[in-house]
């Protein structure tokens, strides 16, 4: 399990000023520019891609300006390309990104845009419609960014017949299966696989869908299909994963020390856990202890049971789509945290942590959420926005889910819902995606 459990738990998350400052990483705060007024707020959005071994090679990047569905995108060479231009340069590439590639939608002529060519070419792959290539000029434009080391992707239209002569214009063709069905792309695909370009299929939502283009030896795949419930096989619960959970009842319910100590007595191997974490390079403590009790009392209840709350997934045989599902919740932990912050206390905040980093427990562990809940003995609150979203914490849980799922007008209505700042909010999923970021190093 790669996650570190270093310094961001112990950083303060102060609560968000009226100017609506967010609370992050004092080095994460640094980099973010002062909220944009309302007209000028910008929502990122981001989904994985795979490769047929499920691992992550890159995101598909969406910016929005408030006000706009995903349907009314910028589409003029200016506002297309400024936005995406400075876009990243107010958040800022590693924050959007981590160490993986960014895919870009462009419009139908933003590739004309000057703009374009301050993109970080060895980081981004900028995709435009297949209508963009309407002559020479048009094709002329892709082989100069293609020789300036630019990563073209063309994206097929339904309907489409001729994908001969691809690799002078982008060294990636983009299917989708909302527009096309498979028998169609692999159709099409009898002329683009001899071209040794890359192909890159789009909303690959199901298992079998999964299966079914990975049998055509398709190379990138880009949907949701690992984050269904058809992933699950209904496990039970370990008994290490089981004491965990113990711990961590013990601890959010502020048991007395010696009982907490008494409980990770019976494992050595969370012990071990322990003592290296709080002995590590990242907590800085000027001398080293050995003794259960007094890591406890170091790390206090806070700290502890958030490390406690990860840990539950550690060792966890994941695949690699899974982890990426993890991120996800992490990031949901994070960004429910730093919007409640916004509005409710301190412990509420903490609450909504909870909320969302085990909102995606039944599919990353196989058991039912029910089950879980259960066994962590949760407040009742956080277990019902988990089992029926429904309370005071289930908004803002909603509210992360619109970032997470690119649905911006859905953010907005409840961001005035919630009396939220949409700025703020939209600074705070950044701040969000950096910190699990950090995190998975």
């Amino acid at each position: 399990m790669p996650w570190k459990f270093i310094s961001p738990f112990r950083q303060a998350i102060p609560a968000a000023a009226s100017s609506g400052a967010i609370g992050a990483a004092p080095t994460a705060a640094k980099q973010h520019e002062p909220s944009a007024p309302p007209d000028e707020v910008v929502f990122i959005a981001r989904q994985p891609i795979f490769d047929a071994h499920e691992t992550v090679l890159g995101f598909e990047l969406l910016f929005r300006k408030s006000g706009l569905v995903p349907e009314m995108a910028p589409n003029s060479i200016g506002d297309a390309a400024s936005l995406l231009v400075n876009t990243l340069n107010r958040f800022g590439v590693s924050q959007a990104l981590g160490d993986k590639t960014g895919f870009l939608q462009l419009g139908d002529s933003a590739l004309d845009s000057d703009l374009v060519e301050l993109l970080p070419k060895d980081r981004v792959v900028l995709e435009y419609p297949s209508d963009y290539l309407k002559g020479a000029v048009q094709e002329a434009r892709c082989a100069s960014l293609k020789n300036q080391g630019f990563q073209l992707a063309r994206v097929c239209r339904p309907g489409e017949t001729d994908l001969t002569n691809l690799k002078h214009t982008a060294g990636m063709i983009i299917y989708d299966l909302a527009s096309q069905t498979l028998q169609d792309i692999i159709r099409l695909d009898r002329a683009v696989k001899p071209q040794n370009v890359q192909r890159l299929v789009r909303n690959v939502n199901s298992r079998s869908d999964f299966e079914g283009c990975k049998a055509f030896g398709f190379e990138l795949y880009q949907g949701n299909f690992f984050a269904h419930a058809e992933t699950l096989s209904m496990n039970r619960l370990d008994p290490a994963r089981a004491r965990i959970m113990e711990i961590f009842n013990l601890v959010i319910n502020r048991a007395d020390v010696d009982e907490i100590e008494a409980a990770f007595k019976h494992d050595v191997a969370l012990c071990y856990s322990l003592l290296c974490y709080i002995n590590s390079v990242g907590i800085g403590l000027q001398y080293k202890t050995s003794s259960i009790r007094d890591a406890v009392m170091l790390l206090g209840y806070d700290f502890l049971w958030r490390w406690l709350s990860l840990l539950i997934f550690a060792g966890v045989d994941l695949t690699a789509a899974q982890r990426v599902l993890l991120n996800t919740a992490i990031i949901r932990g994070r960004l429910t945290e730093l919007l409640g912050q916004m509005k409710l206390s301190n412990n509420d905040g903490n609450a909504l942590f909870l909320v969302g980093i085990f909102s995606l427990l039944d599919v990353l562990l196989g058991i039912p959420l029910e089950e879980v809940a259960q066994k962590l003995n949760l407040p009742d609150e956080v277990s019902a926005a988990l089992r029926a979203r429904e309370g005071r914490y289930a908004t803002y849980l909603e509210l992360a889910l619109a970032f997470e799922t690119n649905n911006f007008s859905r953010a907005e209505r409840l961001c005035r819902e919630l009396e939220i700042d949409l700025s703020a909010a939209s600074q705070a999923h950044v701040a969000a995606i950096e910190w699990a970021g950090i995190l998975a190093k």
